[in-house]
């Protein structure tokens, strides 16, 4: 097994199946290619590469089969490279590209290997252009640009800086593409159009709502009390049910953003927690509330901002449990909740699990002691209580959090 087939999934599943092909001009910014060609695969995807003979003075062919764990092809022979290419692949990339190859694609100039194969994928296949050039370059041929937008090439916009447009983030270009094919399937041209199937998802794949962070209240309108939440937790099940191939979904407030790839919304209080979780959770088999929400709100908001010129008294209130309001909203799916404490032995911390467990009727509960490892942490210790089982894990979060996933999805009804 080669280097890159061992890193093939081990982000998603996202890009399972699709074979894209990445073209390389002679732009600075094909340094940055191999890293673009290794995200594809982490997110399953099969990569082939093309590249222009001037290409070889900024990166070397070996840098490039390194990467892909396929050959690279410079020029077109016997073997017919742009249609073999064409008709295995089903997307091309062409990164980076110079304000030559731009130009000779949009005007239909076919005098080299990438600019003959992107003839073939024009209309027919999805095709994203990364432009990376001088500024002034790339104001020079932006008619070419509207030419390629108009006949449904994806221009993914480069980042300006130093007077340049240089390639953007590979994480920004990676999830264009995951966003394009995975909504739609392209099989040929049909009148000048592309035929799109409706991407049909395995059956097995499940739909997973996660809600993640902490959230916060506000006291006025500039004020908050919140939570030391730091929404790593979140982040990594969102990883580790992407790594299974499953759909997932974010809900998160405060604390570390969901990885990039997986769909997510953004709120801060409790309340906007809830409602977006009661709109997402009727799609979702499993729900995971693994949310620091708030147990506490103030009695009152301030419409303003509270003058700090003498003491204040705030008076808090018991908060609405967003799980059990999850429970009652949907009875019949699969719900997993967590519960933090801080200084119990672990006894009492079982005890704790169990009795929320039977309270809101989960599926399962997690349950840890913060006086052991605090919010933000990169290790942790948790109980996983079932209602016929009970396991314990320790270890860095993301290995615990592969294991309460692979718990879960193994006993799912």
């Amino acid at each position: 097994m080669g280097p890159a087939e061992k890193l093939r999934g081990s982000k998603s599943k996202l890009l399972e199946g699709k074979k894209i092909l990445v073209a390389v001009s002679s732009s600075i910014g094909a340094i940055e290619t191999p890293k673009l060609i290794r995200e594809l695969i982490r997110h399953g995807a099969q990569v082939y590469t093309i590249a222009t003979e001037e290409s070889k003075n900024i990166i070397g062919k070996y840098a490039l089969e390194f990467a892909s764990g396929n050959r690279v092809h410079y020029k077109i022979t016997g073997n017919v490279e742009h249609v073999s290419l064409y008709e295995i692949c089903h997307a091309m990339i062409v990164h980076p590209a110079t304000a030559n190859i731009i130009s000779k694609i949009a005007l239909g100039i076919a005098d080299n290997i990438v600019n003959t194969t992107a003839t073939m994928f024009i209309e027919n296949k999805p095709i994203f252009i990364v432009p990376s050039m001088h500024k002034n370059m790339l104001h020079s041929i932006r008619n070419h640009i509207d030419t390629l937008k108009e006949r449904q090439v994806f221009i993914i916009s480069p980042r300006m800086e130093e007077e340049k447009a240089k390639v953007p983030s590979i994480e920004e270009i990676v999830l264009k593409v995951i966003e394009t094919l995975g909504k739609e399937s392209y099989n040929g041209c049909v009148n000048g159009a592309y035929n799109k199937h409706e991407h049909q998802s395995n059956k097995k794949n499940k739909k997973i709502l996660i809600l993640s962070g902490g959230t916060a209240e506000f006291i006025d309108k500039v004020r908050i009390i919140t939570n030391l939440s730091s929404g790593k937790t979140g982040y990594h099940i969102a990883e580790a049910f992407s790594k299974k191939g499953h759909n997932v979904e974010v809900i998160y407030a405060l604390g570390k953003e969901p990885p990039y790839y997986v769909k997510s919304h953004r709120v801060i209080t409790s309340n906007e927690m809830l409602n977006k979780a009661l709109e997402l959770g009727k799609d979702a088999d499993i729900i995971v509330s693994c949310a620091a929400i708030s147990d506490f709100i103030p009695d009152r908001f301030v419409d303003g901002k509270i003058k700090s010129d003498g003491d204040i008294t705030l008076k808090l209130k018991r908060n609405i449990k967003v799980i059990g309001e999850l429970r009652r909203a949907f009875p019949e799916k699969t719900i997993v909740g967590f519960k933090a404490e801080y200084g119990v032995d672990k006894n009492k911390l079982i005890e704790i699990g169990r009795e929320k467990l039977r309270e809101y009727n989960l599926d399962y509960i997690v349950a840890n002691d913060l006086s052991k490892y605090y919010f933000g942490e990169e290790y942790n210790e948790v109980i996983l209580i079932g209602k016929n089982s009970m396991m314990e894990f320790k270890g860095k979060k993301s290995e615990i959090m592969e294991r309460v996933v692979e718990e879960i999805l193994r006993n799912d009804k």
